[in-house]
């Protein structure tokens, strides 16, 4: 034993023997004036807080040995150890209590390419947390804040990016609170314009989406992942910690601004600046007086709510095309169309005035991940965007917290648990675009195909919950970071998980409230089933046999006029539901008391 120690210290005082090398240790710690170091065996080597980057620390010390990071005052320390590095001079951009860097999450399936190219953006790379640290005047924040229902309101000031192997700083950013209703919540969305050349990785217009509604913080980000699987285009997303003059504001998800000449252009046009932008219109059905169903209301702009259908700028006239696609959705009538039995035909003058494998894409994933708040169920939650070469129309999906069995109440079993055919019919509020198209048989078929292969290999329980598992694993702490964080205004509370339940565990449940019973994992599984039955056996149908089926449901799915309930409220002089049922009792009721006042009328006589 002697004999082997000195044989060691003999070699080591050899030049066989050197000294570990000297490593860059770069860490942020999102406190203000803490003192930072970096502990490697019993030594602690001190950190410096970086002269330009706010929160992030740096300094050298020896490589080759596990090492730890550590708060001097008030003292803490990370209780896990990282592993040395052996050969890289630095360490990424570490993140204080966070032991992994970038992980690597099982990925979707695709099974349909965007029809467009989709402007990939470094800014959604999978498995990474960035942290978006503000600097404004404070007076200015707390206006913002103090005054969250003022729409036009905004602030200026500085950002800084920083992710686990990049930073980028921005002089002049804007920020506004975003969102309609959800700025009523005491964590309310943003609004994030970069004034700079190169944009944040080619993005220059983002939502900072809170997640408020969902207790999971996780249902828009699953569901922008299946439809980039399934080949939609709409807003992609990425996880990030949020501060405004270093105090949190907590986990947000970064999503593109789909109606900012700047995404379209990155996301149609190859980010080509010779590029002309088309014409886009924003469908919204929370302002105006109905949805956006995209019901023909006459030729004129002033018939149509400006509060439901918002033209955005662009080459040409945006509400000239929305009413020229009402017109033809209103005047197609498969019945007599004198090209009713070829469906090329057919399928070549509904691409001329919108893309049609992109809609139905669009609406099978609505259908599948229980988006009530999007184009069909709603008339809401969409845009359209008119391509200025081919003059086509593109639905564009956004915003997607009501997803997986999110919201809606009673009616989210009924759509977890129904046919697609089921989707809106007998509904007031239903989509006249999603009805005519349907009434074509060959667009069943194209329908059908998409939901059947979405189904099978990306909503697929054995794919997209462990998708889901990786996403939960990821942010579980920010999850409880974001939990105890005070909020900049007063509002409605987030949702919140049962109490004491695991993260991952509380997944497989809802909150408990009226309209977030059904857990996001249920939804998955059950969706699945219930799709997997309602199109079981289709294949084996005869071509007449399927052609009936076909026509029957273009009958079935059709909603009522909004004008049926208008004229029972105004005869009932109160107000009634959406649905069918909520028709019947109450007419029937108003029959029955219209009834007895012809015969107390009688009597009196």
């Amino acid at each position: 034993m002697y004999l082997r120690f000195w044989i060691l210290v003999l070699l080591c005082a050899t030049p066989i023997c050197k000294a570990a090398q000297i490593v860059e240790y770069n860490v942020v710690v999102a406190q203000p004036s803490v003192t930072v170091a970096v502990a490697i065996g019993n030594e602690m080597y001190p950190l410096q807080p970086h002269p330009t980057i706010p929160f992030l620390h740096t300094g050298s010390a020896p490589g080759e040995s596990d090492y730890r990071y550590v708060q001097l005052e008030p003292f803490d320390y990370e209780a896990f150890e990282r592993p040395a590095l052996m050969h890289a001079e630095r360490t990424f951009n570490e993140v204080y209590g966070r032991p992994w860097n970038q992980l690597r999450l099982p990925a979707l399936p695709k099974v349909f390419d965007i029809p467009f190219d989709n402007g990939q953006s470094q800014l959604y790379r999978d498995g990474v947390i960035a942290n978006l640290l503000f600097e404004f005047d404070p007076v200015a924040l707390q206006q913002l804040h103090s005054d969250k229902m003022n729409k036009v309101a905004k602030i200026n000031g500085k950002l800084s990016y920083i992710s686990h192997d990049h930073v980028q700083q921005f002089e002049q950013v804007s920020l506004k609170v975003g969102g309609h209703s959800s700025r009523t919540w005491a964590k309310v969305p943003y609004k994030l314009k970069l004034k700079t050349q190169d944009g944040l990785y080619d993005r220059w217009s983002l939502k900072l989406r809170p997640e408020a509604t969902d207790a999971t913080l996780m249902r828009e980000k699953l569901y922008s992942d299946v439809l980039q699987a399934s080949g939609v285009l709409g807003p992609q997303g990425a996880y990030a910690r949020v501060y405004f003059n270093g105090r949190p504001a907590g986990l947000y998800l970064i999503m593109d601004d789909t109606t900012d000449e700047s995404f379209l252009r990155q996301a149609i046009h190859h980010g080509s600046e010779q590029a002309v932008i088309g014409a886009v219109v924003k469908a919204d059905a929370g302002k105006g007086e109905y949805a956006a169903d995209l019901a023909y209301h006459g030729d004129t702009v002033e018939s149509y709510d400006p509060l439901v259908y918002v033209a955005k700028g662009g080459e040409g006239d945006g509400m000239a095309g929305l009413i020229d696609l009402t017109r033809f959705i209103a005047q197609f009538d498969l019945a007599t169309h004198p090209s009713a039995k070829d469906a090329t035909a057919l399928l070549d003058q509904w691409n001329q005035k919108i893309n049609l494998h992109h809609f139905l894409r669009q609406v099978a994933c609505e259908w599948l991940g229980g988006n009530w708040d999007a184009t069909v169920y709603s008339g809401n939650n969409y845009m359209l965007y008119k391509h200025p070469k081919s003059q086509q129309l593109i639905t564009i999906p956004m915003d997607f917290d009501f997803t997986f069995g999110n919201g809606l109440e009673a009616d989210q079993r009924k759509l977890m648990t129904g046919r697609w055919i089921d989707f809106t019919a007998e509904r007031m509020v239903h989509s006249y675009l999603w009805e005519k198209v349907m009434s074509v048989p060959a667009f069943q078929d194209i329908f059908i195909d998409a939901l059947h292969k979405i189904n099978d290999h990306v909503t697929n329980p054995t794919t997209l919950i462990p998708r889901a598992q990786a996403l939960a694993y990821m942010i579980e702490p920010e999850v409880a970071w974001d939990k105890g964080i005070e909020r900049w205004t007063t509002g409605a509370t987030s949702r919140q998980l049962p109490n004491s339940a695991p993260f991952l565990q509380a997944l497989e449940q809802g909150t408990g409230a009226d309209d977030d019973k059904i857990g996001m994992m249920e939804w998955i599984q059950q969706k699945y089933d219930t799709v997997v039955a309602d199109l079981k056996g289709l294949e084996h149908l005869a071509p007449e046999e399927k052609e009936t089926l076909m026509t029957a449901n273009a009958q079935y799915i059709k909603g009522i006029p909004r004008v049926v309930f208008e004229r029972a409220e105004e005869a009932l002089g109160e107000e009634i539901g959406e649905d069918a049922k909520d028709l019947i009792m109450p007419l029937a009721n108003l029959k029955l008391r219209q009834k007895k006042l012809r015969q107390t009328s009688a009597v009196s006589t």
